[in-house]
């Protein structure tokens, strides 16, 4: 790789360039229109019917209150600081909104008894304004990347920096295709290594599921005796896509620092080594399923509907929300070691926070957002209503799937780039 000095940056449109940070009043603009949708938004996702009507006057009147101490927050723990080291805007941001939003949910307690509003929407709206601000912060880190082309002098038009290549947004997906053969190569080898000295190899992700739906049906039919019908198929679907995501989250950990030979040796995408882990445990989720579903399905007689077809969109909206967590918790691994052990306590609450073995219609109505807001909530749920209820997911839903999603995929998209120059002094 070609090392890069100051004098090769310069070029004829360099004051044309995005600056590194977002300039303060544009930050402040795009925050606060933000934070005047959330807020109703918290409410819709809330409330349906009689219900929101009934809520919405009370949004509407603490709105400027709530926004007000949003940008008060992020103000007072410097989120617009122009000298913000890399990374840091992602903690402060997230810190801001939550001392704002919890601030003004206290002091609303205090003046209105919280007559007409709702405790829950506060959460709701700390959780949905900071994934949008750590969205559009990590876009615009991207696309200040994309536009700063390092420069080679002109008398060496024979040498191209091939690290240019990989620092935007584009590049990460990109790479995925243009080094396809590279992480092809290390599935297989993830694969090939699970199975090595296995008598039944690749038929192991076959028998597994198997066996789960016995000793399941056994577990809820006659030592528990729950009677809803096809339950142990609920349990499972939703334990399946969870096993998928609790993997990766685990197995990305180490994506970074586990291989500091790799890092050092060889060039290219940093990112391709946790999306790697992801398409790995994909690829064992695939294998489940495809024996899991035809069996579940004749076992219990469950009709085919046209829901079912959308199986395809949740699971690559899955897919998009696991690889932006993979990023960030690979990058975050190789500088905090300690992100292991939290994850591992971390992913304990989630499963009893995602409804799994209980059904999202079973939890009080006032705690059944917070539950599908959980991080894995709404690709669970929604597995549920397209196979089990055999229905076509409401528009709240589709808006939190979607909003996970693309929000994590950008944030970690622009956390692992914002530090993969560091990654071989790091491990």
């Amino acid at each position: 790789m070609l090392a890069i000095t100051p004098d090769t940056i310069a070029g004829p449109d360099a004051g044309s360039r995005l600056p590194r940070r977002p300039p303060l009043l544009v930050s402040v603009i795009a925050d606060a229109a933000l934070a005047v949708g959330t807020y109703p938004a918290s409410y819709w996702l809330r409330f349906t019917g009689d219900q929101l009507a009934q809520f919405l006057p009370g949004a509407w009147s603490t709105l400027p209150f709530v926004v007000s101490c949003q940008l008060l927050g992020l103000v007072l723990l410097r989120a617009y600081a122009p000298d913000l080291s890399r990374g840091a805007w992602f903690v402060r941001v997230t810190a801001g909104v939550t001392a704002g939003t919890a601030a003004s949910g206290a002091l609303v307690g205090l003046i209105l008894g919280f007559s007409g509003v709702s405790r829950i929407a506060f959460v709701a709206d700390a959780m949905l304004l900071s994934i949008a601000a750590l969205g559009w912060r990590g876009i615009w880190a991207l696309r200040v990347r994309a536009r700063r082309g390092l420069r080679l002098p002109a008398s060496s038009p024979d040498l191209v920096d091939r690290t240019e290549e990989m620092t935007t947004l584009r590049a990460i997906v990109v790479s995925m295709y243009s080094y396809r053969e590279f992480l092809k190569n290390l599935v297989l080898k993830d694969l090939k290594l699970k199975y090595r000295g296995s008598v039944f190899g690749f038929l192991w992700s076959l028998v597994n599921p198997l066996l789960m739906i016995v000793v399941y049906t056994i577990a809820f039919t006659y030592i528990l005796r729950v009677r809803s019908e096809g339950f142990v198929f609920y349990v499972m679907l939703g334990l399946l896509s969870w096993t998928y995501f609790a993997n990766s989250a685990a197995m990305s950990t180490g994506a970074i620092i586990d291989n500091s030979g790799l890092l050092k040796s060889a060039f290219f995408p940093r990112a391709i080594l946790p999306i790697a882990t992801v398409l790995f445990n994909l690829a064992q989720y695939l294998l489940t399923v495809a024996v899991f579903f035809p069996v579940m399905l004749l076992w219990y007689r469950v009709p085919i509907s046209g829901s079912m077809m959308l199986f395809p969109v949740f699971l690559a909206l899955q897919s998009l929300f696991t690889i932006g967590i993979a990023l960030i918790l690979a990058t975050s691994t190789a500088f905090f070691r300690d992100i292991r052990h939290l994850l591992e306590v971390a992913l304990q609450v989630m499963f009893w926070t995602t409804p799994i073995v209980y059904e999202l219609g079973q939890v009080p109505e006032k705690l059944r957002l917070l539950i599908l807001l959980s991080p894995l909530s709404p690709f669970v749920v929604g597995y549920q209503k397209l196979f089990y209820f055999r229905e076509w997911p409401e528009p709240t839903l589709w808006l939190v799937t979607v909003t996970y999603a693309l929000g994590t995929f950008i944030v970690g998209a622009a956390l692992l780039l914002a530090f993969e120059d560091r990654f071989a002094e790091q491990v």
